[in-house]
């Protein structure tokens, strides 16, 4: 094996990572792409830290930063400290980053942060890297240099689950696919003048809207120590809503790939040679192991943060016509979203009890009950007193609008509406 650049042809990256563990493999396979040039390590086949060309150490100091809402010894100056430390040469990166050293360096001697630490910050680092490599276009040029001389481990990742995993959040990252399109991307207010984040408290709104002034999602997410994907999530009504604004990512983050729109996370990449031919005839099984017992425990905020993604907001729809609900199905993404269509309305009440709908749209003109009735019953009962309820009207004027404020509708929207109408006034009141 050596350091030449390889050309591939039907061989998937996943298959690429995956003989790699097959064959007990030392060292560290590189993937190049628009001037960047990523790092993936190996140790016996055990995935160990992966890394990129592009600014490592500002993730370094980022993911320092984030721990550094618990660990109260990590100050500015000792987080800048590594980087004086270690000078940052690309050469270096196949052996020993420089990255890496500064992190193990930190965590030397419990001097500054504590193993767990330094397996949390070298999990996450891991895991923005992969998920850049997994959202990276064909054709892709790699190549993968061997190592005697093994890189000193924290922890291990098993592959296939650790793949899964990250394949897991940028299916979650498509759910913000119309709005986002990298976590990178720069969040502005729109209007830094009394502007507000849909359902936060007057403090949550203080602390956020003072770094929505150009910082992107991943920057967001050191500063108040949650997920990018939580942050995400947070801010997307209001990107919606285009109260908050999300631009470009700034140089150098714009060379990195966009997330991926394909329902394949692997694309292909191309080789001359057979994944033998690269790697030797090794046949030795994949041995999960981890210093001092970490691995177990090293994606358990990741599952969290997939976890909380996973849950969906409860959508009711009462409508004696069906065409309503075939548009929501189109407009509302089912990852986020779980709608239940009533079509009689005089058996709305006792099956919006049994749904625990947390929104529900009402259409205004239907037979027997129309829906200012239907809404005055509801509010009526303790179930929906505080439920959001959107009046659907197809007739415009100002009668419309005092008839559903005084049935008690929380919102009223004309019909025909767009997804973005849609979703501008459903995100108003969804928690």
């Amino acid at each position: 094996m050596g350091q030449d650049t390889q050309q591939a042809s039907v061989l998937k990256l996943e298959d690429i990572l995956k003989q790699l563990a097959k064959l007990n493999a030392n060292g560290c396979l590189q993937l190049s792409y628009n001037s960047i040039i990523f790092f993936i390590y190996f140790n016996k086949g055990k995935l160990i830290y992966a890394t990129n060309s592009l600014a490592p150490f500002e993730r370094l100091e980022r993911h320092l930063r984030r721990l550094s809402n618990r660990n109260t010894s990590l100050n500015n100056k000792v987080i800048g400290e590594a980087r004086q430390k270690f000078r940052n040469v690309l050469e270096s990166y196949t052996d020993n980053p420089s990255d890496y050293q500064g992190l193990l360096w930190l965590a030397s001697d419990q001097k500054y942060i504590t193993t767990d630490e330094a397996v949390t910050v070298l999990r996450r680092i891991t895991r923005e890297v992969f998920e850049s490599i997994l959202s990276l276009p064909e054709p892709l040029q790699y190549g993968f240099v061997e190592q005697f001389s093994q890189l000193q481990e924290l922890c291990s990742f098993d592959l296939d689950s650790y793949l899964e995993q990250c394949q897991k959040r940028l299916q979650a990252w498509k759910i913000f696919a119309s709005h986002i399109h990298s976590s990178y991307q720069r969040l502005y207010l729109a209007n830094s003048t009394g502007s507000k984040i849909t359902n936060l408290t007057t403090e949550q709104n203080e602390t956020i809207c003072k770094l929505l002034k150009g910082l992107n999602f991943r920057q967001i997410s050191a500063l108040i120590d949650k997920d990018e994907l939580i942050v995400a999530r947070l801010l997307y009504p209001s990107i919606v809503n285009n109260a908050v604004l999300a631009r470009s990512p700034k140089p150098p983050f714009d060379k990195l790939p966009s997330l991926p729109t394909s329902k394949n996370l692997f694309e292909e990449i191309t080789v001359e040679e057979t994944v033998e031919d690269l790697f030797g005839n090794i046949d030795t099984p994949l041995v999960l192991s981890s210093v001092k017992q970490h691995s177990n425990s090293v994606n358990s905020d990741s599952k969290e943060t997939i976890s909380s993604l996973e849950k969906t907001w409860k959508v009711a729809c009462v409508d004696d016509n069906f065409k309503l609900y075939e548009e929501l199905q189109d407009f509302l993404d089912p990852k986020m979203f779980t709608i239940s269509f009533i079509k009689e309305p005089m058996n709305a009440l006792a099956q919006l009890i049994e749904i625990k709908p947390e929104l529900i749209l009402l259409d205004a003109e239907m037979p027997n009950i129309n829906g200012y009735e239907l809404c005055g019953l509801l509010r009526n009962h303790h179930d929906f007193k505080n439920i959001p309820i959107i009046m659907l009207s197809g007739e415009e004027g100002q009668i419309n609008l005092a008839k559903s404020k005084l049935a008690g509708a929380t919102d009223h929207l004309l019909k025909p509406f767009t997804q973005s109408s849609l979703l501008n006034v459903m995100f108003k009141y969804l928690q």
